[in-house]
């Protein structure tokens, strides 16, 4: 319930704001620790930080512009890949803030840097891979989007890591594309 009502929050506070990041900048979202997010060590757990990320991708969904292409276009983000290092600890009440990056894109993957700062200190680094398909499940060219943003056409050159990441997001694919859902 937790993350729901931060997702409401999240959402509703970036649809009253224009765009207001281009697509290559950095967006920013405050947060505070709550109880709820707490595991029994007294501190945010791996899980939770992910979750963070989720909502911070929602943000900077909006706050590019993005997400007024995707209901209109009926186009969904899936995430396919994420790694999580976490530094340091956050503690209830404590104010952090999550920067979220577009670093660069390959076909129809989205290649994202989610960066928790708290106190100063960077807490917690994800690097998150997402792909957008369309309405009947085929791949939406990050490129057009990108163009239509205000992007430059050429994705900046990816790190090594998510070169790998998308190699095996495409394994797995085609992998389970011979499989049977289970039933």
């Amino acid at each position: 319930m937790n993350l729901f009502v931060r997702f409401v929050f999240v959402l509703i506070a970036a649809l009253r704001r224009q765009s207001s990041v281009g697509p290559l900048e950095a967006s920013r979202l405050q947060l505070r620790v709550w109880f709820t997010d707490l595991s029994f060590s007294q501190c945010v757990p791996l899980h939770r930080i992910r979750s963070y990320t989720d909502l911070a991708t929602v943000n900077s969904v909006m706050q590019i512009g993005l997400g007024r292409m995707v209901r209109q276009n009926g186009w969904m983000p899936i995430i396919q890949a994420e790694s999580i290092r976490q530094t340091g600890d956050l503690r209830l009440a404590q104010k952090f803030e999550v920067i979220t990056s577009i670093v660069g894109w390959q076909d129809n993957y989205v290649c994202y840097v989610h960066e928790f700062i708290a106190a100063g200190q960077r807490v917690a680094v994800s690097t998150m891979l997402a792909r957008i398909i369309g309405r009947k499940g085929s791949p939406v060219p990050i490129s057009s989007i990108a163009r239509e943003l205000g992007a430059p056409d050429l994705s900046p050159a990816l790190d090594p890591s998510f070169r790998q990441m998308i190699i095996d997001s495409e394994r797995g694919r085609a992998v389970g594309a011979g499989s049977t859902p289970c039933t």
